[in-house]
């Protein structure tokens, strides 16, 4: 897949998927989906998005990332896109939704077809919808496609529901609505090594600014290294028995041993919610309810890879 972060003309025609994609969900991946369709029509399956929201820009407010822009990226490369458009939105948030269409998806993405979500809005302040796009694009003969939402428990699927779910420790229906498990790939970084002296090494992930903070607790989770996944426990919050200066990831992998990780970006995958952070009485406590969850941890695991798509 080629990136561009500049809006530097393309050198074939495409079918772009528009939208910021900041969960590439289930609703987003229909989009993606529509446009990489069109590779039968020799048209190359493009995708138009942004480096942060548009929302931060136009309302000074941004909420909480659900993915790293490695694990976006990625998630576009999976589904089949070819040519990605990752651009400052400062570059286009002052056209009009006439010079949107003529600047960005004629002279720069030589777009044939359009595909865009049920609620897309562009154009200078946002006020321009799918049929205004349709309504101008017709000039260009560019066909637009708005795609309907898929639904979740006879909703849309969106990101703010993901959020709220993964908040509340509703792993299953965040799980359901992204189409995949909820995943962090943050650097490791060096703790205490408390864990190493209770017979239990773990990694630590801090979580950065700005990204989303799933419900304080401890996690069964999947460990992606690079020879496949393994069984990890985690803790997500502020390791009230020991003490944490800022929101953490701490995982343990109760079938193997962490290894030299520091540094390096470790993606963990939540699978289930076991249960809320708690301050233990003493480090032996602490060690016990740990054994205690890597034996939940690794039912879990186990019934996950049982059902993993490809097995």
């Amino acid at each position: 897949m080629k990136i561009k972060r500049q809006l530097c003309p393309a050198k074939r025609d495409t079918a772009v998927a528009l939208g910021f994609f900041d969960g590439v969900h289930r609703g987003h991946q229909a989009v993606l989906q529509q446009a990489v369709f069109c590779k039968t029509d020799a048209l190359v399956p493009a995708a138009f998005t942004f480096l942060k929201s548009p929302q931060a820009q136009l309302r000074k407010k941004e909420a909480p990332a659900l993915l790293t822009m490695q694990q976006k990226e990625a998630l576009f490369a999976e589904s089949g896109i070819e040519l990605l458009y990752t651009v400052d939105f400062r570059q286009v948030m002052l056209l009009s939704p006439y010079d949107f269409v003529e600047e960005v998806l004629v002279r720069t993405l030589r777009a044939k077809k359009v595909f865009c979500g049920f609620n897309y809005h562009f154009g200078s302040g946002g006020k321009a919808d799918a049929h205004i796009l349709s309504e101008i694009c017709r000039e260009f003969s560019i066909e637009v496609v708005s795609v309907p939402p898929v639904l979740y428990k006879d909703a849309p699927v969106s990101s703010t529901r993901i959020r709220k779910a993964l908040m509340q420790g509703d792993i299953d229906d965040a799980t359901q609505m992204l189409g995949r498990p909820f995943a962090f790939d943050f650097a490791v970084q060096k703790g205490n090594q408390l864990g190493r002296r209770l017979h239990t090494p773990t990694f630590n992930q801090p979580f950065p600014a700005g990204f989303v903070l799933p419900r304080f607790g401890v996690y069964a989770t999947a460990v992606c290294l690079e020879d496949g996944l393994r069984c990890g426990v985690t803790n997500i919050g502020m390791r009230p028995t020991v003490g944490a200066v800022s929101p953490l990831a701490e995982t343990w992998m109760p079938q193997d041993t962490c290894g030299e990780l520091y540094g390096k970006k470790i993606e963990v995958q939540l699978l289930a919610f076991l249960r809320d952070e708690k301050k233990f009485e003493s480090l032996e406590q602490l060690q016990s309810a740990i054994l205690k969850d890597g034996c939940r941890a690794q039912r879990v695991f186990a019934q996950y890879m049982e059902k993993k798509p490809g097995k």
